[in-house]
């Protein structure tokens, strides 16, 4: 019988890590180990027989306990494997996971499915959108409000732009929708753009900006673009991008860009249900996934950290 075995950060043969990776039947580029190395450096790893499923493991410290916790900029992880036979192997994964690790908050991919009583678990919600069809059939997919939104981006004389840096695209989101959010700190921008200087390494990013008839950036997104995936990573709009539908535009030209590809549009951020609503607005489909969590913290620490 093949055994799980938990392998520290260096031990990581990220070659044969990389290799189940690329014939996963649940690929996602965010367990790629460069990718990984990015958000979360000196993950460790669960590993069955010689590389036929694994399961990154985010790790942290605080003080002297080590807990596991999903990384910014990555929105599914788990168990993922090269042979469907191991599909159903989830349990035995998070049965595995050492148990120095007191705290666990980590988000499943959506081919996982758990039922191991010692978690809790929560349903969350993403978008993804087929582009394998034409532009035209796709576009006639659309909901109403999103052929007004075009149409309001037409008569606003917007462009759309290839070179924004990911710097800009930060600012925008920074000075705007970033006010808002409540502890959201420097290290976090900085490391969106780590990361996308190594995803520009592997071939895999993409920046769309929108320009007014000024020739002013008002809206901007990234996304990845690998193998047949893409992901709507990350974006930055002012109060001028959202009322002249220059998010909508932006969109629509990647799905123009791409229609007709094998490509799966992976919309992410829909547990918020505005978002859900525009995103499905394009002809996307809503695809389930799952958190988890224990927390196995000492009594006076578990009060504190709820």
């Amino acid at each position: 019988m093949k055994v799980i075995k938990y392998i520290p950060h260096k031990e990581i043969n990220k070659e044969a890590w990389n290799h189940c990776l690329d014939n996963a039947a649940n690929q996602l580029v965010y367990a790629y180990s460069w990718y990984l190395d990015a958000v979360s450096p000196n993950w460790d790893a669960l590993v069955l027989g010689n590389y036929e499923a694994i399961m990154p493991l985010t790790q942290r410290k605080r003080f002297t306990l080590a807990y596991l916790a999903q990384p910014a900029f990555t929105q599914q992880l788990g168990v993922f494997y090269s042979d469907l036979e191991h599909m159903h192997a989830t349990n035995d994964f998070l049965t595995a996971i050492p148990n120095k690790f007191k705290l666990i908050e980590l988000n499943l991919n959506s081919f996982n499915i758990q039922s191991n009583s010692s978690f809790t678990s929560k349903q969350n919600i993403t978008c993804h959108l087929d582009l394998s069809s034409s532009y035209e059939v796709i576009k006639g997919n659309y909901s109403q409000q999103i052929i007004r939104n075009l149409k309001k981006a037409e008569a606003s004389k917007l462009s759309i732009c290839h070179d924004i840096s990911t710097q800009t695209i930060a600012d925008l989101f920074k000075s705007n929708k970033g006010k808002t959010i409540k502890n959201l700190k420097n290290k976090i921008y900085s490391k969106l753009i780590d990361l996308c200087k190594v995803l520009a390494n592997n071939n895999a990013l993409i920046c769309t900006g929108v320009k007014n008839n000024t020739n002013l950036y008002i809206a901007g997104a990234i996304f990845i673009k690998y193998n047949d995936q893409a992901i709507f990573l990350f974006s930055g709009a002012n109060d001028e991008a959202k009322s002249c539908g220059a998010m909508t535009l932006l969109i629509d030209n990647f799905i123009k860009s791409n229609a007709s590809t094998k490509l799966l549009l992976d919309f992410e951020g829909s547990n918020n249900k505005n978002l859900a609503r525009f995103y499905l607005g394009f002809g996307a489909k809503s695809i389930n996934y799952c958190s988890i969590r224990k927390n196995n913290l000492p009594k006076i620490i578990r009060w504190v950290k709820g």
